[in-house]
């Protein structure tokens, strides 16, 4: 069987495309657990058990070295009654960032 260049273009893209779409599930799921745990541990809820993905971006880590930053956006409560919003940045494969907006203590 010979394959044209063209042919393993495709093959090869619509691998990568593949990866991609693999490696961002485990990612969202890696941030959601951490965000679950970053709220439990300052007594606030995370809502709707889900983070969304905002931004996704080639950044250098601090060994210089390319990796995917990703950024994902969530929602907790801290008394039931309002939503806040909360950002999660997860640099390759570590979370590098858990910030919670500013928000009522109960």
């Amino acid at each position: 069987m010979v394959y044209s260049l063209s042919d393993l273009f495709w093959l090869f893209l619509l691998a990568l495309g593949a990866w991609y779409l693999w490696n961002g599930m485990a990612a969202k799921e890696q941030v959601r657990r951490a965000a679950a745990r970053h709220c439990a541990q300052l007594g606030v809820q995370l809502l709707d058990d889900t983070v969304v993905l905002l931004r996704t971006r080639l950044r250098r880590d601090s060994r210089g070295q390319l990796r995917l930053q990703r950024n994902y956006e969530f929602e907790f409560s801290s008394t039931g009654e309002r939503r806040y919003s909360g950002i999660a940045t997860l640099h390759g494969q570590r979370i590098t960032q858990m910030q919670l907006s500013p928000h009522h203590l109960a």
